[in-house]
Order: C-alpha cells, then structure tokens, then sequence
C-alpha cells in the first residue's frame, strides 16, 4: 500500500502532539495566527465575487479597442464533457484537449494549450474582434484574459554548495560517501515530525508544478518519465531558476548523510515546469501544468504550486477539479494580504489545503497571506535545502512544501 503524501505532514498537523500549527478559516483557531491578528486588518477583505469576475472579463474588451492581439483563455460548457473531467485519466485527457483544440479552430482561433482534464478548453491569442465573436459563442462558458505569473523573488543565504553526484547509498545515485557536505536537518523538517523515511515506504510522488527541478541532483530522487515542461520554447523540465529544486528538496531530500533532508525523505519527484529562468510564466501555461497532473497523478500523490498571483477563476476552477484526483497544496502568498483575492490560494475544496508561514520559534511571519482560506500554517522562514546545479542554498520567504508530505 502506498504512503499518502497528505499524510506525512497533515499527521503531524492533526495529532494532539502536532507541531504544525491550523490557522482559523474553515477549522478551528490557533494561537500563531490570533497573535499576530492586530497586525492584520480588523475586517478581512471580501473574497472576490461572482460581479467582480465578470467585470474582469469585461475588462478584456474594454481594455483592448486597438488591433493589438489579446491572450485569452476561453473556457467550454460542455457539461457531459466537463462532468467526466476529474480523474477521468490519460485517454480521455488526450481526448478531450482534442476537442477543445478543434473547438478553437472552429471559431478561428489557434490554441496555444488546449485543456481536456482540470479544465475543458483552450489558451490562445486573438484580435479583438474575434474575441468579441468567441465570448457570444454558445459553446463557451467564460472568457478571461491571461496574464504573466512571477515567482516572488527570494531572499537567499549564503550557502551555494554544490555536489559532485557521489556514488553512494541512495537511489538515482544520492548518498553520502564523503564526497559531499555533511547531511544536516533543516529546522522546518524537525518543526513537522520530518523526516519520514519514503526510500523503504511506498510513498506517492509529489508533483512540483515550479521552475523545475534540478534533473540529477545528487539529494533528490527525480521521476524523469512523468516530468514535463508547459514554456513555449523549453524542450527540458530541468531548472534554471532554482526556486522548484528548493520546493523538492523540502518535500523530499534524501536522508543519505549529505546535503538535507526532505519531509518524506527519498520519495519521488516530478518537475511540472511552468516558470523560466527568471521566475515568469503565465496562467494558461500554469494551467496546462495543473491540467497534465490532474490527468496524471494519483491519490496517494501530492501536487504542489508555491506560487501565486491576482484571483483569476480559470485557474482556482483547474485545481477545485484536479484536486479530485490527488490532493492540491497551495501557498497562501508572500504579499501580506488576505488570500481570499489571490490565485490559486483561495480555490476550495476537500482535497486542497493552503498555507501560511511562519518562522522558527512559532512567529507569524510578516509577509504571509492570511484570512478564512488558509487552512494550516508552516514553517517559511529560513528553510535550508537543495538549489539548482546540484547546490544548496537558504531561502527566507518559504511556505507550502512543508504540508505536501503525509502518512
């Protein structure tokens, strides 16, 4: 039997001893969060509303009376297909982004990414004209405008080791022979009962939907066959921004006596790569990557997304129906607001938990998102692990990976 990832953490969250900590929203208080809670607003913005959507949607025409292209994502309502869509696997994924794609060329568009899992539908850039006649298509649900996704920049350490892949213990080559650094416990992983040994357990995989992973990284154990890549012009999955190869190593460094230990030390990790080098990326290709996992994952698996932007419901609609298939962790965000307005942080479900931050001694963190959606708090301050080009290096705004680990 396999170990559910929302299993390695969220045990140690639920357990009377728990040392994470539940912030209030759709459960019950916690002391971390009631403490910094004059800090915050005395009344919590309002989440955004159905009006509000649609005046987003407005804005995509009204902001756009010139000839210059506009980069949509149009969502079908074919609701005999979209019933089918969670968990409905590899074939009919494939299937359904068939026809969403011929969907597109019928209305004359060319889809940049078709969706048939998470979402029925397709990504495209379309005059304004054509856009007009695409959103009083019967076919369609809704239209919203795409836009550019940024990673937050990171605060980092000073520590850039590297390793030379040592010949050791672990699988995929991780192991410590003394070629590398000696192994030492990131105080995250100790703060949540880590690390649960996955190289002698049959746990899932935790699927990074990042900048990438660092494909042989000697202290992590990389599913080569199911990582991908959703950047136009990027044929590799690997990372050259660093920030998806810390998120792994979080989740699940090995405990091999160099480098760091993970949370569920030595499970597998897929590279779902949505971000460049430089930390951007878009919501349809954001959206492309949820929609390959939810086609591909399973229940006893995770998915990640330490990433975040402005509310776009596309986006909260892909994971509510990916997270059918294995559960969603989500960052609750780095801009000190409330997470109710923020992608993918406020999309619900029984199957998605978003996190807060807060750093070592059980202080809220200043920059963490916070408000009725967030489920769980974690450590995110700090956090020591592996870094691109087989490096380490400490990162000081850290949130989800913490909670992507369970038993």
């Amino acid at each position: 039997m396999k170990v559910s990832f929302v299993a390695v953490v969220l045990a140690a969250v639920l357990l009377p001893d728990a040392r994470a900590q539940q912030v209030p929203g759709r459960s019950s208080d916690s002391d971390i969060y009631s403490s910094n809670a004059a800090n915050k607003q005395a009344v919590e913005e309002p989440a955004v509303s159905t009006q509000q959507n649609l005046r987003r949607r407005a804005n995509v025409f009204s902001s756009n009376n010139n000839n210059a292209n506009v980069d949509v994502i149009v969502v079908l309502k074919d609701e005999g297909r979209r019933r089918k869509l969670a968990g409905i696997g590899k074939a009919a994924a494939e299937e359904n982004k068939a026809a969403a794609s011929a969907a597109a060329t019928s209305m004359g568009a060319v889809a940049r990414f078709a969706y048939g899992s998470a979402l029925y539908g397709f990504a495209a850039s379309v005059p304004p004209g054509l856009l007009k006649q695409i959103e009083a298509d019967h076919r369609v649900a809704y239209v919203e405008e795409d836009g550019i996704v940024q990673l937050d920049p990171m605060e980092m350490g000073e520590d850039r080791r590297r390793l030379a892949p040592p010949a050791g213990k672990g699988p995929n080559g991780g192991g410590g022979d003394g070629d590398g650094p000696a192994q030492t416990t990131p105080w995250g992983i100790t703060r949540v009962n880590g690390a649960f040994n996955c190289v002698d357990n049959n746990c899932g995989k935790a699927w990074v939907l990042d900048s990438g992973i660092d494909l042989d990284h000697p202290d992590l154990n990389v599913d080569l066959d199911n990582s991908r890549t959703f950047l136009g012009g990027k044929s590799t999955p690997d990372d050259e921004n660093g920030h998806g190869t810390h998120v792994a190593g979080t989740i699940a460094a090995y405990d091999n006596e160099i480098g760091v230990v993970g949370v569920a030390a030595g499970a597998a990790v897929v590279s779902v790569r949505v971000f460049d080098r430089r930390g951007s990326g878009s919501y349809s290709g954001v959206i492309a990557g949820i929609d390959y996992v939810g086609a591909n994952c399973e229940s006893s698996d995770v998915a990640n997304m330490s990433l975040g932007g402005g509310y776009i419901q596309a986006l909260n609609d892909a994971v509510v129906a990916a997270s059918d298939s294995c559960p969603f962790v989500l960052a609750a965000g780095n801009e000190g607001r409330d997470a109710s307005g923020v992608s993918p942080a406020s999309a619900n479900g029984p199957n998605i938990y978003t996190v807060s931050a807060f750093s070592d001694g059980d202080h809220w963190a200043h920059f963490s998102n916070y408000g009725s959606v967030v489920d769980y708090a974690g450590p995110g301050v700090g956090i020591h692990s592996t870094w691109k080009d087989g490096g380490y290096n400490i990162q000081y705004q850290w949130i989800v990976p913490f909670l992507s680990n369970e038993k």
